[in-house]
């Protein structure tokens, strides 16, 4: 195991449990293998471009995301955002994407109900090498989402 520190911290409000290794963990594969979390423990964040707004997606680590759904319930074509727009919008690196942001919580946000199986998940902590494990409702708490079920597979 590459963990090289962890200790606990309170981001924008929310208590965390930072977990910092040393090789990165951009993907869900390598998120898992590193802090021994099975993926269904671990949720991306993701950006998406609908119209000319932007959401974000948080999900499950074993699922996806089904965009042809997102654009019939928002009546607008739904596209996975650019890394380049993931930057602008969100001042994050593709991969280092944390929930956890003033930035995230002012979009809308659409999450995965079968996270809410989990008491906590690991996400994204801003930079390439770092997890934030959360307690769900926390999370939940924080972003006020909308959750839906029927676009998450």
């Amino acid at each position: 195991m590459s963990l090289v520190k962890k200790w606990r911290d309170v981001i924008d409000g929310v208590e965390v449990e930072v977990l910092e290794f040393s090789d990165t963990v951009e993907s869900v594969k390598k998120a898992s293998e590193l802090s021994g979390e099975p993926p269904n423990h671990i949720v991306k964040t993701l950006l998406l471009k609908a119209g000319n707004d932007y959401i974000v997606a948080i999900v499950r680590g074993d699922r996806k995301v089904n965009l042809k759904k997102i654009s019939q319930i928002l009546r607008k074509p739904v596209t996975l955002s650019k890394p380049s727009e993931v930057e602008e919008v969100l001042k994050m690196k593709p991969g280092a994407v944390t929930p956890i942001s003033g930035i995230v919580k002012s979009l809308a946000v659409l999450l995965d109900p079968s996270i809410l199986e989990n008491d906590y998940i690991l996400c994204g902590g801003g930079a390439l090498n770092r997890l934030f494990k959360v307690k769900t409702r926390d999370l939940v708490d924080y972003l006020k989402p909308q959750l839906i079920d029927s676009i998450f597979e």
